[in-house]
């Protein structure tokens, strides 16, 4: 049975493999990788001996080298995606590839990803790097295997984001500034939104507390489902997987109390629905930019 691959995305495809550049990207990059990894080992060796390791040292080690990739993808990917149809239309290319037989939902797909498989293959190329830490222990194979799947979401979710701009504009550099703009709101600006909503909720409770003279029971209202917010956040996402990952919740779990408790099952299964919830969203922006390609 013959795979029909998105002729889009089989076209850029080539165009990219034949290029050294993705090859020197590649080494580049696992290269940074693997001597931040080794450096990490070499110090943490040498400061407690070949028969006294810290475990805690290694999950150290793979924190940053997970959070190297986390910032990796937030930061290209928006220049890669952002530039897929506005980049189409500054060449004048796009009318032609309008007038192919491919759907405009073919087109985005196949846009994306080959924004994204980039990204995706700098992520999975060092893979090898990341499973230094099993020379030591503390870290899982399903734990790697669970933040590459991150990673490809993360892209997905970032990707779509640039592409419905990308469609929405008709030059690069404007898609591009709104789409950095949106992967800093989704990041730091949910966190300040609540941050600012939960000192305003305080500052009129405390008013009215001291207003009344009351004394005793101080208890300021919490957020409640309004902390839900953070489920489109890809940081917390990340968060909340390597906190697990590590055997405790407790940094992650303070984070969403200092904005007021939500039900212990979220919490704890946090992961997983903000997965699920970025998924639904990115299938929601891709919908969007097929529609405004449909309707050019």
């Amino acid at each position: 049975m013959k795979v029909r691959i998105n002729p889009v995305y089989k076209k850029e495809l080539k165009i990219s493999v034949r290029s050294i550049r993705l090859s020197l990207v590649i080494f580049a990059y696992n290269a940074l990788l693997a001597m931040i990894g080794l450096l990490a080992f070499y110090f943490n060796f040498d400061a407690n001996g070949y028969r006294n390791i810290s475990y805690s040292s290694v999950l150290v080690v793979y924190t940053m080298i997970a959070i190297l990739e986390f910032a990796l993808i937030l930061f290209v990917v928006p220049a890669f995606t952002a530039n897929a149809i506005a980049g189409e239309r500054e060449r004048q290319t796009l009318e032609i590839l309008l007038t192919t037989t491919l759907k405009p939902e073919q087109i985005i797909i196949g846009k994306l990803m080959s924004s994204i498989s980039t990204i995706i293959l700098l992520v999975f190329s060092s893979f090898p790097v990341m499973a230094i830490v099993f020379a030591v222990g503390g870290v899982r194979f399903v734990d790697l295997l669970q933040f590459m799947v991150f990673a490809c979401i993360t892209s997905v979710f970032i990707g779509s984001i640039g592409v419905l701009f990308s469609t929405f504009f008709k030059k690069t550099v404007p898609a591009t500034v709104f789409t950095y703009g949106a992967v800093v709101i989704l990041t730091l600006g949910t966190l300040a939104t609540l941050l600012i909503i939960y000192l305003l909720v305080v500052q009129s409770y405390e008013n009215n507390y001291y207003n009344s003279g009351a004394v005793g029971n101080y208890n300021p209202p919490g957020l409640g489902n309004l902390t839900l917010l953070l489920l489109v956040n890809p940081a917390m996402t990340l968060l909340s997987m390597i906190t697990k990952q590590y055997g405790s919740m407790d940094i992650f779990k303070e984070v969403l109390d200092s904005f007021g408790g939500i039900h212990e099952s979220i919490v704890n299964n946090w992961y997983y629905i903000s997965v699920a919830v970025q998924l639904v969203l990115s299938g929601i922006f891709l919908k969007l930019a097929a529609w405004k390609l449909r309707t050019k």
